[in-house]
């Protein structure tokens, strides 16, 4: 028994939710203490108080009977007062002469430790052969005789009692309360706790796809049930990312690394020509450098995922960016014989990184020029929530409007037969959520519209908010 008690109480003990719990009953009793020994001695001093307003009027009653009536007439007036059995018992009346002989009261004895009798002091009397603590005051007649007038304690010790019992009971009361509040509170929150600890350790042992269930309370708990499900939401997609980005590496290396290795066994042969071995060895430094590209590519997006490059954002002129690039490639554009049009615009200003939006930029222009039949134009302007669009349209054949979500991800393509390795847009989301900004795409009627989208206004509170990535 003793055992399994000393277990309960570990368990209860190791339990955060159950210390919280006690830690705060405790300081709730404590403040409760605090006020209920302010109101008690409140009441006391009020009792105190009272009484020594009720002595000193009789006091003063008496004495002004010993002017009117002399000694004679207050010892009647004591022994009236006794006689009427009116709170008798309580209290206590003495008249002794100059000899401190009894003349009159109810008391057998002048009350004993305080000799002087100044003010009101307490003391015990000898009444019925029984000592008794009480309240007194001592008035000095002018015949030479003293008379005491007080009452006892036994009432403020019957309040003083009932007070402290109540305190007492009050404090067991809530003990009991707060150990049951805090197993309870423990149990509770036990049970919200449990069912994420359940979810992490399926998530943790492969499962993905495990959610924690939302309950229909809009509370704390809820709140943060969502909040982990929206990250195991971004974790799986990630994971599934991962798995894909995985498989496309390995067949996108194990296709050329193929061809090298055949190309190198065929300069191998004996009956290879000079010219072949140097063909051969030209495919197979062709095929290498388009791995280099396609690596280089992958650090590229790792890097603008890490969000280091956030750091240099600046306030830039995105139509002077988008200009140099349009720039750079209306020779490209030239030579495949296409047309490539930028609209005039007014001076837009966007935080963010040059060499980015630059490479953003010209991933869209090269999409486009890559689909476009004759024609690719290039807008740039500032909607009514503040975003700035460069938007690229192209006259090519265009895609599906179901197909817009998979676009960008990470080696998707939608013709295989065109040349790349399709992380151009996937490039170009990854420049835009570091700019918090998004990809958007849309039908041109005919072709393709993409469209880059970033806050504008790069004023300064702008600028620190794109640095800590914390721009809505």
């Amino acid at each position: 028994m003793i055992r399994l008690l000393k277990r309960l109480y570990a368990r209860l003990w190791n339990s955060i939710a159950f210390r919280l719990t006690l830690n705060y009953g405790l300081l709730a009793i404590l403040t409760t203490l605090i006020l209920l020994a302010f109101i008690y001695f409140q009441v006391m001093g009020a009792l105190h108080t009272q009484r020594y307003q009720q002595i000193t009027a009789t006091a003063q009653r008496m004495a002004i009977v010993f002017e009117d009536q002399g000694r004679n007439g207050l010892v009647k007036a004591i022994n009236l007062t006794v006689s009427d059995r009116i709170d008798s018992e309580r209290q206590a009346y003495l008249l002794v002469d100059a000899q401190n002989r009894r003349l009159a009261g109810n008391v057998d004895a002048p009350p004993t430790s305080h000799p002087s009798y100044l003010g009101l002091f307490e003391g015990e009397i000898i009444r019925n052969g029984s000592r008794q603590p009480g309240h007194f005051i001592a008035y000095h007649l002018t015949d030479g005789s003293v008379l005491f007038v007080g009452q006892d304690l036994s009432e403020i010790d019957n309040v003083t009692t009932l007070i402290l019992q109540g305190i007492a009971a009050a404090i067991v009361l809530a003990m009991v309360l707060v150990m049951l509040g805090a197993y309870i509170f423990r149990r509770e929150l036990e049970f919200r706790v449990g069912t994420i600890r359940q979810i992490t350790r399926k998530v943790s042992a492969g499962q993905l796809s495990q959610r924690i269930p939302l309950s229909s309370a809009e509370d704390e708990f809820t709140m943060l049930n969502q909040d982990i499900n929206t990250m195991l939401d971004r974790i799986e997609a990630l994971m599934n990312g991962v798995r894909h980005v995985s498989d496309t590496i390995a067949h996108n290396l194990r296709t050329p690394l193929t061809r090298v290795t055949g190309r190198l066994r065929l300069a191998q042969q004996s009956d290879t020509s000079p010219e072949e071995m140097r063909q051969a060895a030209a495919d197979a430094i062709a095929e290498i450098e388009s791995l280099n590209v396609l690596f280089g590519k992958m650090l590229q997006l790792a890097e603008i995922e890490s969000g280091v490059r956030r750091q240099a954002f600046r306030s830039r002129r995105l139509d002077s960016i988008v200009e140099d690039v349009y720039e750079m490639y209306s020779a490209v554009a030239e030579e495949d014989g296409k047309n490539l049009k930028l609209m005039p615009c007014e001076p837009i200003w966007v935080p963010g990184d040059a060499d980015l939006l630059a490479s953003a930029c010209a991933n869209l222009i090269e999409n486009g020029l890559k689909f476009a039949h004759s024609c690719v134009t290039i807008e740039l302007f500032v909607d009514s929530a503040g975003y700035a669009h460069v938007a690229v349209s192209d006259d090519g054949p265009g895609m599906p409007a179901a197909e817009f979500n998979r676009v960008g991800t990470r080696f998707y393509r939608l013709d295989a037969s065109v040349a790349g390795h399709g992380l151009g847009l996937a490039s170009v989301r990854a420049i835009m959520a570091l700019h918090q900004g998004r990809l958007e795409l849309a039908d041109a009627g005919p072709g393709l519209q993409a469209s880059m989208c970033l806050p504008a206004n790069g004023h300064p509170d702008t600028l620190a908010q794109a640095r800590s990535g914390n721009l809505q």
